[in-house]
C-alpha cells in the first residue's frame, strides 16, 4: 500500500515544494508537483492522484476561511461545466495510459504546460465586472478536463478571474471553491478507472501531509512579505523549466 521509503521523499520533496508555491501565489501547486513527479519516474495517473489528495486540504481551508468572499449565485454554472468535464478528462488520461508510453506521458504533460504557461504569460484583457457565457464555459471546461487529465486544472481559472474587476479575496475564495467541489469527483473517477493503482498513491501521499502542509505556511508567509508580480514571475519561470525538462528528458534517459 505505500511506495518505497525513496520514492516517499521524492513525493514529499516534490509535493512540498508545490505547496510553498501554492501558499505564496495561489496556484501552481499541481502544475509545477505533476509534470516533476512524471520525471521523477511516476506514471501521469499515479502524480495525478498524489496532487489530488496533497492539494485537497488545503483548498478545503482555503474556501473555508474566504466563504465570506463568494456568492453563490457565481459558483453554479463554473462548478456544474467543471463537473461535466473532469470524467472526460479522466476517460481521455486512461485511455492514453494503454497506448503511450512513459516516455510520451512525460511529453504531453510537457506540452500541456507550456500551453498554459504561454497563456498565463500573454492572456492580457481588460479587466471586466463578467466575461461572456463562451468565455466563461471554455475557461470553466478547460479547468475540469485538465483537472481529470493530470489535476492541473487551476490555470484556466487564474486566467478567468484574472479578466475580472474582482479583488484579490474574492479571487482567491473562488479558485479555492473551485478546486475543493471538483477534486473529490476527480479522485472517485480516478479509483474507477484505475483501481490498485489508485490506493499507493493515497497512502503515501497521507503519510507525508504534515511536510505538504508545513510547506503551505511557509508559503503564505512568503507571500505576504515578497513582491507578488516578482514571485509570480519567478513561479511561472519555474513551470517553464520544468516544462522543457519534461519535454526532453525522454531523449536522455529511459523511461
Amino acid at each position: 500500500m505505500l511506495y518505497s521509503q525513496h520514492e516517499i521523499i521524492l513525493i514529499a520533496l516534490v509535493m512540498t515544494f508545490g505547496s510553498v508555491i501554492q501558499g505564496a501565489v495561489g496556484f501552481a501547486s499541481g502544475l509545477l508537483g505533476v509534470p516533476l513527479l512524471v520525471i521523477c519516474g511516476f506514471s501521469l495517473p499515479e502524480a495525478a492522484i498524489i496532487n489530488l489528495i496533497s492539494t485537497s486540504l488545503q483548498n478545503l481551508i482555503g474556501a473555508w476561511k474566504l466563504w465570506d468572499y463568494l456568492d453563490i449565485r457565481e459558483l453554479i454554472y463554473p462548478t456544474l461545466v467543471r463537473l461535466v468535464a473532469i470524467p472526460l478528462g479522466t476517460a481521455t488520461v486512461s485511455w492514453l495510459a494503454e497506448r503511450i508510453s512513459a516516455a510520451q506521458g512525460k511529453q504531453i504533460v510537457g506540452g500541456l504546460l507550456l500551453v498554459i504557461v504561454t497563456l498565463l504569460w500573454c492572456f492580457k484583457v481588460k479587466r471586466r465586472d463578467r466575461l461572456n457565457l463562451f468565455w466563461q464555459t471554455l475557461a470553466f471546461f478547460l479547468s475540469g478536463f485538465l483537472l481529470g487529465f493530470a489535476s492541473i486544472g487551476g490555470a484556466p481559472l487564474v486566467i478567468y478571474v484574472n479578466s475580472l474587476t474582482w479583488g484579490v479575496n474574492k479571487s482567491r475564495a473562488f479558485l479555492f471553491f473551485c478546486s475543493a467541489v471538483g477534486q473529490p469527483l476527480a479522485m472517485w473517477f480516478f479509483w474507477r478507472q484505475f483501481g490498485e493503482v489508485f490506493w499507493t498513491p493515497v497512502c503515501s501521499t497521507v503519510v507525508v501531509l504534515p511536510a505538504i502542509l508545513a510547506g503551505l505556511w511557509i508559503g503564505l508567509t512568503l507571500g505576504s512579505r515578497l513582491s507578488q508580480p516578482l514571485f509570480r514571475t519567478i513561479t511561472l519561470g519555474l513551470i517553464t523549466l520544468t516544462a522543457m525538462a519534461a519535454i526532453i528528458s525522454p531523449f536522455f534517459y529511459n523511461a
